[in-house]
């Protein structure tokens, strides 16, 4: 929510993003990119804007900047003008718009040139019935800087989350962003992540999603700087009538760059799940290289799990391109096996998930993360 302390820059930002949201539309599934979710039924203005519950942990370095994102507006104006949106701009639809307008929490996390942040950081994010919650975080890290960012979003009841997350490393820096999503089922939740690599930079995006009656989950990372690198990883588990759209896009703009995606996820009741994969070479991006693994499990033959994977090559010298996408059932033979040495068919259920997740797990960098994970779907599971 807006201050009375607030900097002329953020106070213009939201005047103009208000007079956008009198024109702009929400998503329809007539727009390509949303034609297998519907917003039907979503009402933005039945949402009160409230301040954002917003708790973080962690201690920094001297000259490391760790801070809720209004307060940084006021006390680093320059820093987060900069930055602020560069990456997602608010004109594209209503929600995109609202945020911008509405902003009411967040975080800036700043690390100078050169330093190096051991411990993870933590933000968690709790919202409230009937609160919408607009949320940006900002992360960039300075020429070989690195430093380990996890957020949590959790709530209770039926609210609407509208958040936008901007990554930069800048060259030779090393980013790790983690997030945990286990919003209320009653949730509507909408997650924009950017990320725009330096040269020889890494960025590394490792999420969970699991809460969230409809979620859309986005990161669309450019891997513009030369020699750059970035790996995603995402895990979902959805049941009853939940709805998540997850995008994951790498996107080539720097020679001799590298990219993978992984994603795999387990689905029951009458969950649907959308997992989009784009790995995307532009032209003068040269020896560059992308892969993409999608893999989901169905636990019940009234779930649905679309994979859509895409290859976009514009450049003729590539050092490699793939994709695969599976969608599959438990065998039950498997189960049986399991069975037939003690086991229950709940726990052999268990077993056979975790070890279909575990090429993802292994790979997730943090281990509390990753821990949480785990317990996560099992209650999915279960």
């Amino acid at each position: 929510m807006p201050t009375v302390t607030e900097p002329r820059f953020l106070e213009e930002r939201r005047n103009t993003a208000r007079s956008l949201t009198g024109s702009l539309r929400l998503p329809a599934k007539t727009d390509e990119a949303w034609r297998r979710t519907s917003l039907e039924g979503l009402d933005v203005s039945q949402y009160r804007p409230a301040p954002a519950r917003v708790t973080l942990k962690g201690s920094v370095p001297e000259g490391v900047i760790f801070t809720d994102i209004l307060t940084a507006a006021t006390e680093h104006a320059d820093l987060v003008a900069r930055y602020l949106g560069k990456l997602f701009p608010m004109d594209q639809n209503l929600l995109s718009a609202a945020q911008a307008a509405y902003l009411n929490g967040g975080v800036l996390l700043y690390v100078p040139r050169g330093v190096v942040v051991t411990e993870p950081l933590q933000v968690v994010y709790q919202a409230g019935d009937g609160e919408a919650q607009y949320l940006h975080t900002l992360v960039i890290a300075e020429d070989n800087a690195e430093v380990t960012l996890l957020e949590r979003y959790e709530g209770t009841g039926d609210y609407l989350s509208v958040a936008v997350v901007e990554v930069f490393p800048l060259q030779g820096a090393r980013v790790r962003y983690g997030y945990l999503q286990n919003h209320s089922q009653d949730a509507w939740a909408f997650t924009f992540r950017r990320g725009l690599t330096g040269r020889d930079s890494t960025l590394d995006w490792a999420g969970g999603e699991f809460g969230g009656a409809l979620v859309r989950s986005e990161i669309v990372n450019n891997v513009a700087g030369e020699g750059s690198e970035s790996k995603l990883k995402v895990v979902f588990g959805a049941t009853d009538r939940q709805h998540l759209d997850i995008v994951a896009s790498q996107v080539h703009d720097g020679s001799y760059s590298r990219s993978d995606i992984l994603g795999r996820g387990v689905l029951s009741g009458r969950a649907h799940t959308v997992f989009r994969g784009n790995g995307q070479i532009n032209r003068a991006a040269k020896n560059a290289a992308t892969y993409q693994r999608q893999q989901a499990l169905v636990l019940s033959d009234k779930a649905r799990a679309d994979s859509i994977p895409a290859l976009i090559i514009n450049e003729h010298e590539v050092e490699g391109a793939g994709h695969a996408a599976t969608v599959g059932q438990l065998d039950e033979e498997q189960i049986f096996y399991l069975m037939a040495r003690g086991l229950t068919r709940a726990q052999a259920v268990r077993m056979l998930v975790l070890a279909f997740l575990a090429p993802v797990l292994e790979q997730i960098p943090v281990a509390e993360l990753r821990d949480e994970m785990i317990r996560l779907m099992g209650e999915k599971v279960n």
